[in-house]
C-alpha cells in the first residue's frame, strides 16, 4: 500500500508483537505505535519503511535489540522508543541518520554507550533514565549548531 502515509495507533490497548505486515506500507511517512502495551522486539520489516519521516515506538513492553534493518530508512527526522524494555548498545546506525533532528530514549534498562555520532541537524536530544555507565565520547558533543537552531540535550544518570 503506497498511497497510506501517516498512521496513528497511539494511546490504545493493543497488545502481542508489533505486526511485521506493517512493513508492507512502503508509503508511510509517519508511524507512531506510542502508549499501547506491544511486546517482543521490534519487528525488521519496519526498515521497508524507506519513505518515514517519523517513528514512534514508546512506552510499549518492548524487548530486545533495534534490528540493524532499521539502518535503511535514509530519512528519519524523529525517533523515539523511550519507556521499553530495549537493552544492548545505541545502534551505530543512527549516527548515520542524518535528517535526524529528534532522538528520544528514556526509561530503558540498556542501552549502553557508546552513543553514535550525533547527526548535524540533531536538535532534540534525550537520553534520560537509561543506565549508562562509562564516559560521554568527545564526539557526541562535536555538533555544529546554528544561530537559527534549537537545540535541546538532555542526559539524565540516575543511581
Amino acid at each position: 500500500m503506497k498511497k497510506l502515509h501517516f498512521i496513528s495507533l497511539t494511546a490504545n490497548r493493543l497488545s502481542g508483537n508489533i505486526p511485521g505486515y506493517l512493513g508492507n506500507f512502503t508509503g508511510l511517512t509517519y508511524l507512531s505505535l506510542e502508549s499501547n502495551q506491544f511486546s517482543g522486539v521490534v519487528p525488521p520489516e519496519l526498515g521497508n519503511l524507506t519513505s518515514l519521516k517519523t517513528l514512534i515506538l514508546s512506552s510499549n513492553n518492548l524487548v530486545g535489540t533495534l534490528p540493524e534493518a532499521l539502518a535503511q530508512i535514509k530519512d528519519l527526522t524523529d525517533f523515539r522508543v523511550s519507556d521499553n524494555n530495549l537493552n544492548g548498545t545505541v545502534p551505530e546506525f543512527i549516527g548515520r541518520w542524518t535528517q535526524l533532528g529528534k532522538l528520544r530514549i528514556t526509561d530503558t534498562p540498556g542501552p549502553e554507550f557508546p552513543l553514535p555520532i550525533v547527526p548535524y541537524k540533531m536538535e532534540f536530544l534525550v537520553l534520560r533514565n537509561i543506565n549508562l555507565s562509562g564516559t560521554i565520547p568527545e564526539e557526541a558533543w562535536s555538533v555544529k549548531i546554528t544561530l537559527s537552531a534549537t537545540f535541546f540535550i538532555m542526559i539524565t544518570v540516575y543511581n
